[in-house]
């Protein structure tokens, strides 16, 4: 509580709910006793009398003036929005003037409500209910329906709905209208999906896995797999592999799992691609050839169309990346010899670049 003095003004005095103001003439001013109203509602301020002692006549001044019928009165009708604290000031007609606050307080039930709407995977659970909603002020809650909650009285109850539900909240008190308020949970069933089936390859070969069912994809582990965010990844394990999958439905919000498995049969034949994307986007971006560790003293040599030599290596290890003495080649079909040395066999073909 405030207190402003001015003109003969000596002494103030807090006195139980008044504030007394001393000087030639007392004054005392009473601003009222908090109120609490309900939503729509509204309080009468001021005392009976609101001011006392002193030299009549008196004037009065209600700040702020939000939501009163008059500042300027004795009495005014406060019909707030919400909380709001006033501060009366006094002045009589010798000048003497004093201050006192009073608050009107919106009852409890103005800041119940049923909570926000929100969404939940299958066979998930929630609390719902606004963060204010409690015991122990008076308030009486009544959710409908009861489908899926766990106490249909519970200021927050836990909802475990098995489809899309609309819940009602209705909460009462004592002197106020009830408020009805709702909130919607909505189920998301996470997508059927599958990985696709097993799959036996040899040792240096690579596979396409086919998923289905999902919107979005993950796989893993992720080192054996290229465009491993697809539904059908390239994957080129060493050893047999089982690989993961982890896919969402549009919301991207509700997952489900599957798996397969590469069986790789151990092998040392050359298997040689011929196409790679040298794009640096970690893909694909070097020419790649199955088992050609297994030939460490290989000699391999590329050439261009018109016979030139662009590429020349002893010891091969799926690294050239499109490039001849650190120039980038363009686009376009080349010719390659590989010797695997130490009595391997000699191979030749083309390989394209696409850019």
């Amino acid at each position: 509580m405030n207190k402003v003095v001015t003109g003969k003004l000596l002494l103030c005095i807090l006195f139980s709910l008044f504030i007394v103001c001393r000087a030639t003439a007392q004054l005392t001013v009473n601003p009222g006793v908090d109120k609490s109203i309900c939503k729509g509602g509204s309080a009468i301020l001021g005392g009976s009398p609101t001011a006392t002692g002193g030299v009549a006549p008196y004037t009065y001044s209600w700040v702020p003036a939000t939501s009163l019928t008059s500042s300027t009165s004795s009495n005014p009708t406060s019909s707030p929005a919400a909380d709001i604290t006033y501060t009366l000031t006094v002045k009589d007609a010798a000048g003497t003037s004093c201050t006192g606050i009073v608050s009107v307080f919106m009852n409890y039930l103005y800041y119940v409500n049923a909570g926000l709407d929100s969404s939940i995977c299958d066979g998930e659970s929630m609390a719902i209910g606004g963060v204010d909603n409690t015991t122990g002020v008076g308030i009486t809650y009544s959710w409908k329906p009861s489908t899926g909650l766990d106490d249909i009285t519970s200021p927050r109850p836990i909802a475990s709905p098995v489809t899309t539900t609309a819940y009602t909240l209705t909460a009462t008190t004592p002197g106020c209208a009830p408020k009805i308020s709702m909130v919607t949970i909505t189920v998301i069933h996470p997508p059927i999906i599958d990985a696709g089936p097993d799959v036996t390859i040899k040792a240096g070969e690579r596979t396409t896995l086919h998923a289905s069912g999902g919107a979005a994809y993950a796989w893993s582990p992720q080192g054996t797999l290229t465009y491993y965010f697809s539904p059908n990844p390239d994957a080129e394990p060493l050893v047999t592999t089982t690989y993961y999958l982890y896919a969402t439905e549009s919301t991207n919000t509700c997952p489900s799992y599957d798996s397969v498995t590469v069986f790789v049969e151990p092998s040392t034949d050359i298997v040689i691609y011929n196409t790679f994307t040298p794009n640096g986007d970690g893909n694909n971006d070097t020419w790649y050839i199955g088992n050609i560790l297994s030939y460490p003293n290989n000699k391999l040599e590329i050439f261009n169309r018109y016979g030139k030599l662009v590429y020349k290596i002893r010891g091969y290890a799926n690294t050239w990346d499109g490039k001849s003495f650190g120039e980038d080649l363009p686009a376009a079909t080349y010719f390659f010899n590989i010797d695997l040395g130490d009595g391997g066999g000699k191979f030749h073909g083309t390989v394209t670049i696409i850019k």
